[in-house]
C-alpha cells in the first residue's frame, strides 16, 4: 500500500482517545487504505492485534452487524477491559443509528475509535447530538498532482514531466485505483464503478430520487459549469430554455445531495469590503476531473475553469477556507483564509498576452488592505508586478506554498 504522508500525518495529529475520528470523502478516494495503514502502524509499534477490532461494512460477511444490538455484542465480546482497545469501522453509515451506538461504545468501553464514511449525511440529523463535540473529522480527496506522480513513478524534476503529469490528472483523475490500473480498459471500468457507486448508491438511492433523467441533466449542467457563478434558479432557467422543466426547489435538493456525496463543493461568495459571506450565486467545483469526464465525456471545454477547479481542490486539501471574493464591478477568484491569515488568489491559464494580464491584475488594484495577492498561471515567466506575486501552476500543485 502506497502511503499518503499528508493524510497520515494529519490523522496522527488528531489522535485523542476520547474523540471519535471520522475519515470522510468521496467513495474510493483512499479512506479505507488510510485506516488499514494506521492499523498496521499500531501493530508494528507494538499494539497487540487482539486489541484492534476492525469491521468493514463493505464485506457481505458483516451485513448482520448493521443491526446495532448485533454490532454492540460483537464489539463487547472483543473489547479489552484491561487496556486500550482500538475500534475501526469502515463505511460506518451502513450501521443503523450509528451515532448513538458508536458513542455508547466509546463511553462504556473507553474505545479509541476511527470510522470512515462516504456520505456527508452521516453527520446530520437528530442522532448527531450524541456525538456533538465528541468527534473530529479528516476530509480526504483523490490524489493531488504530487501524489499522482508518487503513485505512478513520474519524475517531475523536468518541466515537461510535470506538465505531462498534470494532463494525465485532468484526463484520468486522481482516484488511487484508477491511477494504479495497468490498462486504459481497466481504468475506465474502475471509473465506471466509482460513478455507479456515487451516483446510484449515494445520491439516487439515498436521496430517493424518482426522476433520474432530471437529476442527470442537473448534474451534467453543474459539472459542465465548474467555476461559473450559478444558483438553483439560474439552472432552472437554463434547463427550461432547453425544453426541460425542473423546479428550483428540486434542483436545490439535487445540489445538496451531490455535496453530501462529496461529488461537488460549493464555494460561497465573500463580500471583501463588507467582510461577510453571501449565500447567493456561489460557484461549484467537482471533486475529481476524471469523474467529470465520465459524465461529460472528454472535450476541450473551458480549460481556464478546469485549472481553477484544480487550484481550488489543492487549497482545500491544504486546509484553507476558500471563498469567491466580490468587489464593486470586480471579482477575486479565491479569498484564501487560514486562521487570521488571508491571501487573494487569481487563476489563469496564461497571462503572456498583455490584455489578459491586465484583466487578471485589475481586481487586485481595488483591494485596500495589505494581504498578499497571488497570481497562479501555467507560465514559467514571472508575471508578477505591483506587489502581486506570481506562482507557476505546476509548482503549486506539486507542493509549492502560497507566498
Amino acid at each position: 500500500m502506497i502511503r499518503r504522508p499528508l493524510y497520515m500525518n494529519k490523522l496522527k495529529d488528531l489522535k485523542a482517545p476520547e474523540l471519535v475520528k471520522a475519515i470522510v470523502g468521496v467513495r474510493r478516494c483512499g479512506k479505507s487504505t488510510l485506516m488499514r495503514q494506521l492499523r498496521n502502524d499500531l501493530v508494528e509499534g507494538g499494539t497487540s492485534p487482539d486489541s484492534i477490532i476492525y469491521v468493514d461494512f463493505e464485506l457481505p460477511s458483516n451485513s448482520s452487524l448493521t443491526d446495532p444490538d448485533a454490532f454492540i455484542a460483537h464489539v463487547a465480546e472483543r473489547a479489552n477491559r484491561e487496556g486500550p482497545t482500538y475500534l475501526f469501522v469502515d463505511e460506518v453509515q451502513e450501521l443503523d443509528r450509528w451515532e448513538p451506538t458508536i458513542n455508547g461504545l466509546r463511553a462504556e468501553f473507553g474505545l479509541d475509535i476511527y470510522v470512515t464514511g462516504s456520505n456527508a449525511r452521516m453527520f446530520s440529523g437528530e442522532d448527531m447530538t450524541y456525538l456533538s463535540g465528541r468527534y473530529v473529522s479528516l476530509h480526504v480527496l483523490p490524489l493531488s498532482l504530487a501524489e499522482l506522480c508518487q503513485f505512478v513513478g513520474i519524475d517531475v524534476s523536468e518541466r515537461q514531466a510535470a506538465e505531462d503529469a498534470y494532463e494525465l490528472l485532468v484526463r484520468e483523475g486522481g482516484f488511487p485505483a484508477v491511477a494504479l490500473a495497468p490498462t486504459d480498459a481497466l481504468k475506465h471500468a474502475i471509473l465506471d464503478g466509482i460513478y455507479d457507486s456515487v451516483f446510484t448508491r449515494d445520491i439516487l438511492l439515498r436521496g430517493r430520487i424518482r426522476n433520474e433523467a432530471a437529476f442527470a441533466r442537473v448534474a451534467s449542467f453543474v459539472l459542465d459549469n465548474v467555476g461559473n457563478q450559478t444558483s438553483a434558479s439560474a439552472i432552472e432557467k437554463a434547463l427550461r430554455a432547453g425544453g426541460h422543466r425542473v423546479s428550483a426547489e428540486t434542483i436545490d435538493n439535487y445540489l445538496s445531495l451531490m455535496q453530501k456525496a462529496h461529488l461537488i463543493y460549493r464555494c460561497d461568495r465573500y463580500d471583501i469590503r463588507g467582510k461577510e459571506r453571501l449565500r447567493t450565486n456561489g460557484k461549484y467545483y467537482v471533486v475529481d476531473p476524471g469523474l467529470r469526464n465520465r459524465v461529460l465525456g472528454l472535450r476541450a471545454g473551458n480549460r481556464g475553469h478546469l485549472t481553477e477547479n484544480m487550484v481550488f481542490l489543492e487549497l482545500i486539501r491544504r486546509g484553507y477556507d476558500v471563498s469567491v471574493g466580490t468587489l464593486p464591478n470586480a471579482e477575486i477568484d479565491f479569498v484564501v483564509q487560514h486562521g487570521r491569515s488571508i491571501s487573494y488568489v487569481q487563476v489563469s491559464e496564461t497571462v503572456l498576452d498583455p490584455t489578459t494580464l491586465e484583466r487578471e491584475l485589475t481586481p487586485f488594484a481595488k483591494l485596500s488592505d495589505g494581504f498578499p495577492r497571488v497570481l497562479i498561471t501555467k507560465d514559467r515567466t514571472d508575471c508578477g508586478r505591483d506587489g502581486v506575486r506570481h506562482v507557476n501552476l505546476y509548482d503549486f500543485l506539486l507542493g509549492a506554498p502560497l507566498p
